[in-house]
């Protein structure tokens, strides 16, 4: 058997480890990582698979857990807190093995063999058979360029139970493992594929999470999350992690701990409803309600038509609100959301009358879809002030999400009898 880099038992013992000494230089063989800052970072917690997330909530992509490791032969793939896939409830054949990315780091390793190394990656074989990984690759790039491929060599193995521990190569020593590295702040994809080409694992993952631990929870198997430095052995939750129920550093909130804050409070033009967190410790204003007589009073997820009434004794004028299916929260910018109608110049609504905006891009239509798994819906003025908005589950607007009856005093009702342009 040939050890890489660290080879280690489940309890952490080192059956072997690389000789050398590392940088944290975030590059390495004097490669250049992408940058990537500007690209949109997914909402995780709306219930939408967006840029960097593996899945959201109930919505899997249409993943099953074959999809995630094909050494799974079925079970249930579920959701993690991080909008990373868990897959501690597919099942894995016993006379297999299960080898999978465990466990990163963009910034220094802390402690144990490797402290004071660069960027490290760490493999675990959670089945029960040993895996051969001659010629297995694993690179930031999935087209696995030569420049940026780590190639295992022939020989190489790691049995069950077992982890091996990969650290960047240094640009000036050429000691380490890798010829890449973990950018600390952008985003990275991490693909792990077999002598066939086959992807075996991969992970999406925010630099700046990673720059103490990101690993997965329990090993092999679960949703990835900010962790505590485990290299070589069990992982485990990092104390300050999102998730924990106790708000540190930038959270707005975590789990039940919303630092005394209300709907209200919020200042985008709530007044009432309940306010919750979501899973990226972000408050999540869905339930909040205004008590605004424009309202959003029927949408359907099929032809993605959305309906507005104006419940007032007077007429509004619409110019410049804009509807979205964006979040929407203090850091919303309408400069920046790249899929918004913003009603033109001169556009009113009469009092009680009805407009149904339809799906495109032609004037007074909106260019994003209502998703069948559920989505948000909200009309605003800049600022942003929140006029009113809703969010619907899976399937719920299938045929028709509307208010019962028509109006700000109505309940949302799914499976409605569609009825767009008049009275629910």
């Amino acid at each position: 058997m040939l050890a890489l880099g660290a080879l280690f038992t489940a309890c952490g013992a080192p059956a072997g480890e690389s000789e050398g000494t590392g940088s944290d230089s975030g590059t390495a063989s004097g490669a250049t990582d992408t940058p990537t800052s500007g690209d949109p970072v997914g909402d995780c917690g709306n219930d939408v698979i967006e840029a960097g997330e593996a899945c959201d909530g109930a919505e899997l992509g249409g993943q099953q857990c074959a999809d995630v490791n094909p050494a799974y032969t079925g079970g249930t793939l579920s959701c993690g807190a991080s909008c990373t896939l868990d897959a501690s409830g597919c099942a894995l054949a016993p006379d297999s093995a299960l080898v999978t990315l465990n466990e990163l780091t963009s910034e220094a390793v802390l402690a144990g063999s490797f402290a004071g190394e660069g960027d490290a990656v760490e493999l675990y074989n959670g089945g029960a058979q040993a895996a051969d990984l001659s010629g297995w690759k694993l690179s930031d790039d999935p087209s696995f360029p030569d420049l940026k491929t780590y190639v295992f060599p022939a020989g190489s193995a790691l049995g069950p139970g077992e982890f091996t521990v990969l650290i960047a190569r240094d640009a000036m020593t050429m000691a380490g493992d890798l010829p890449f590295g973990l950018n600390d702040k952008t985003r990275e994809t991490l693909t792990l594929a077999d002598a066939g080409g086959v992807t075996v694992d991969s992970v999406t993952v925010d630099g700046y999470k990673a720059v103490i631990s990101y690993c997965r929870l329990p090993d092999a198997l679960g949703a990835w999350e900010q962790c505590e430095q485990t290299f070589g052995a069990k992982n485990q939750l990092a104390a300050t992690a999102c998730g924990n129920d106790e708000r540190e550093d930038a959270e707005a909130c975590d789990g039940a701990d919303l630092a005394g804050q209300t709907c209200a409070g919020l200042g985008l033009g709530y007044s009432a409803g309940a306010l919750a967190c979501t899973l990226g410790c972000r408050f999540d204003a869905r339930l909040c309600t205004t008590d605004s007589e424009l309202v959003i009073n029927e949408l359907e997820s099929t032809a993605d038509a959305i309906e507005i009434y104006n419940g007032g004794a007077a007429a509004v004028d619409l110019s410049g609100f804009i509807l979205t299916d964006d979040r929407v929260d203090e850091s919303y910018d309408a400069a920046q959301d790249a899929a918004e109608l913003v009603f033109a110049p001169g556009t009113s609504l009469a009092a009680k009358a009805y407009l149904v905006v339809q799906l495109g891009t032609g004037p007074g239509q909106h260019p994003f879809g209502l998703g069948a798994s559920g989505d948000t819906v909200t009309l605003l003025k800049p600022g942003p002030l929140v006029i009113d908005q809703v969010s619907y589950g899976p399937d719920e607007a299938a045929v028709s999400y509307c208010r019962q009856p028509s109006g700000p005093g109505g309940a949302w009702t799914a499976d409605c009898v569609p009825t767009l342009g008049g009275a629910n």
